[in-house]
This record gives C-alpha cells, sequence and structure tokens, in this order.
C-alpha cells in the first residue's frame, strides 16, 4: 500500500528546518519506493529543492510587499496571509490525504497554522513533531507552549517525537522539563547531516586561487542576523600572524546594505565575499571555519570531524548560545559568547584552529542522510 507523508517546515528567513526536512524525505523515499512526500513551507529556499516524481513542495506565502508597507499595513498583511496560510495547509491535507504528518520545529506550527490541517487529517494518520535539540531558552519555550496549548496537543494528539539530537551532546527531554507520558513516545535520531561522496579540498581550494594560504570560512547561515559575525572576523584577520584568507558567505537572506558593508570591508586584504555557497565543500578546505551556531552547520562540521569557532548570535534569542556551550562541553567547538567576543579573542582562536587544528571524533551523534529519523516515521506507521 503506497505511504503519503506531508511534512511541515517552519522557516522564515532561515535554511534549517527545511533543508532537514528535505534530507530526511530522501531517505523515507529511499526506503519505501511506494512512499509520496508533500513537503509545506515558507522558506524562501523550498523552489530550488529538486522535487522527484516521489517528491513536492508546497511554498506558503510569506511577506509580499513588506518593504512598501507602514506598521499598521504590514501587520494586516501578515493576517491576512496567516488566514491563508491556514487554508491552504487545511486544503493540502484534505485533499493529499496523508498517512503521516510530521510538524517540524513548531509542535502546531507558527502561530498554530497547522491545527486546522491536523483537524482535517484523514483517519489514522499519524501525528510526528521533530523536535530540534534545542528549542530555545526553557521558561520562555515552556511560556509559549502553555498559551498555544503545545502540552495538551503532545500528549494527546501526537504519537511520537523525533528528536534531531543525541543525549548524550544535549538533553532535550529533560532540559525542557517534557513529562513522563510524553517522553514515553520520544526518541533521539541524531543530528541529521547528508553524505557528501563529492568533496574536492584541492579543487575548492584552487577555485579560490589560494596558492597555498590558509582558509578561513566564515558562515552565518541564511545571512539575516550574520552582520556582526562576519564584520567581527574581518576585523580580527588584522590581528592573526597567519597569511590566511577568509571566504566570507553572506548567506541569501543579508540586507544588501549590511553585504555591502561586508564587501567594503572585505576588498582592502582581497577576502572573498559570496551570497552562497557550498559550506560543506568550504568547510572541507578550510583551515579554520567561523559561524553562529546553527544547526546544520554544526551538524555538518562534526560530520567532516571539524571543531569550528563559534560565535552565537546576540538577541534574546539563546538557542545558538545553549547550543555552543552543550558542544563546547564536549570539544566540538570552541564558543566565544557574543557578550565578551572580543577581536583579539577571535584572532587566537582562529589562530589556534589554522595551526594546530583539531580533528574531533562525533560520528555517533550523527544521523547521516537522515537514515534514523525516516526509520523512525516509518515505525509510527507500522
Amino acid at each position: 500500500m503506497a505511504v503519503r507523508v506531508f511534512m511541515y517546515a517552519q522557516d522564515n528567513r532561515g535554511l534549517g528546518h527545511v533543508r532537514r526536512c528535505a534530507i530526511v524525505a530522501e531517505a523515507l523515499l529511499r526506503r519505501r519506493p511506494d512512499a509520496a512526500v508533500l513537503l509545506a513551507t515558507k522558506s524562501p529556499w523550498a523552489p530550488t529543492i529538486a522535487a522527484g516524481e516521489r517528491f513536492d513542495v508546497l511554498k506558503l506565502p510569506e511577506h509580499l510587499a513588506r518593504g512598501t508597507l507602514s506598521g499598521d499595513e504590514r501587520r494586516a498583511e501578515s493576517s491576512a496571509l496567516h488566514r491563508l496560510r491556514r487554508v491552504l495547509l487545511r486544503e493540502a491535507v484534505t485533499h493529499f490525504r496523508p498517512d503521516l504528518i510530521l510538524i517540524d520545529n513548531e509542535p502546531l506550527g507558527f502561530r498554530g497554522e497547522m491545527l486546522e490541517a491536523l483537524d482535517s487529517a484523514p483517519a489514522g494518520c499519524r501525528f510526528v513533531f521533530g523536535m530540534r535539540d534545542v528549542v530555545d531558552d526553557p521558561e520562555r519555550t515552556a511560556e509559549q507552549w502553555a498559551n498555544q496549548g503545545v502540552p495538551d496537543a503532545l500528549r494527546e494528539r501526537f504519537d511520537r517525537i523525533v528528536i534531531y539530537g543525541h543525549p548524550d551532546l544535549f538533553d532535550t527531554l529533560g532540559v525542557y522539563g517534557v513529562p513522563a507520558p510524553v517522553r514515553a513516545k520520544a526518541a533521539y535520531g541524531g543530528y541529521v547531516c547528508a553524505r557528501r561522496d563529492d568533496l574536492d579540498a584541492g579543487r575548492f581550494r584552487a577555485e579560490l586561487g589560494l596558492d597555498g594560504r590558509p582558509l578561513v570560512l566564515v558562515t552565518g547561515g541564511g545571512g539575516e542576523d550574520a552582520l556582526a559575525l562576519l564584520v567581527a572576523t574581518i576585523e580580527a584577520h588584522a590581528l592573526v600572524r597567519s597569511p590566511a584568507r577568509l571566504l566570507l558567505v553572506t548567506g541569501p537572506f543579508m540586507r544588501p546594505e549590511d553585504r555591502a558593508r561586508v564587501v567594503a570591508l572585505a576588498a582592502p586584504a582581497g577576502h572573498v565575499v559570496r551570497d552562497q555557497a557550498d559550506v560543506v565543500a568550504a568547510m572541507a578546505a578550510s583551515q579554520a571555519v567561523a559561524t553562529m551556531g546553527g544547526y546544520n552547520t554544526l551538524a555538518e562540521a562534526m560530520m567532516l570531524g571539524r571543531r569550528p569557532v563559534v560565535v552565537p548570535r546576540a538577541t534574546h534569542k539563546r538557542e545558538q548560545l545553549m547550543r555552543a556551550e552543550a558542544f563546547a562541553a564536549r570539544g566540538l567547538v570552541h564558543c566565544l559568547p557574543p557578550t565578551k567576543v572580543t577581536p583579539a579573542l577571535l584572532a587566537a582562536a582562529l589562530e589556534d584552529e589554522i595551526e594546530r587544528p583539531t580533528a574531533v571524533e562525533a560520528h555517533d551523534y550523527l544521523d547521516v542522510d537522515g537514515e534514523r529519523a525516516a526509520a523512525l516515521l516509518l515505525e509510527t506507521l507500522a
């Protein structure tokens, strides 16, 4: 009997959730030749996913004219689009008739926009929450989930929780106080990453014209809040004794004015600035990596056995800081808290990696190619 899986990835101006869902979807399709997957997301990156005959993407609308609207107009548009997404999700589930619904990151979707879709699911449909290793500050998360009715939904509606992490690195269930009845539904799958057999570090370095110079990769994910990291690394580079060259990946969502500032600062030293790049290939070709501590980047670093220098985002969101501190406790990253980082400290951390690179062994923490997560999804259908 054919299996239909509906996935919801809550990405706004990021890449992480939709990339993880795509990896898991591809693993599921490899395991079940009779399966079909429909992935719904707001992410602007969604149209770039290589969909096949059994895998397609439903692009949900986000902001349409945000830059030209006043505050009241933006709020009105946001509310209207939220109502539209609820209808689209409900209709997609009604007509697709999935056997399983996987909701990534926010159990009921952004502002509860998956609720009507869950109510429209056919009888016997299984509900799975794909939980990231670190959500956010535990107290803030508990308050938000209580206001949204998440604890009741996890207890009464969801059949399984698949945690995209490893308890030896971060005790997700303990940190977020998941009660026993819900905990019994949960299983750790590992940090999801995609295997790469095509990496050629020498070719990548040759394309950049490095001529033997060390390479430092600087990446901040989607880039919307990566300016501080990129500027700090350019400033720190001036203090590094090594003749390293920076590859600064701004990300596809960095504001044009912020990117222009990065380009202006990088030009005098001959650093390379790219909107996007094959980050895994760049990481494999680099002597040191500076990043913000996003899920995907740190999973990819573990896959390659690299120890990046992590400067988490300096906002009210604690997700990246919590993850970086947990990884640092295991020697998997060099964490520089944003409130304490200085050009000198960042330069010293980068120089240490350039001169004395540290290879880490973290394979046991990984879910390579999303195989474990896919197996847990199919097990839920059994």
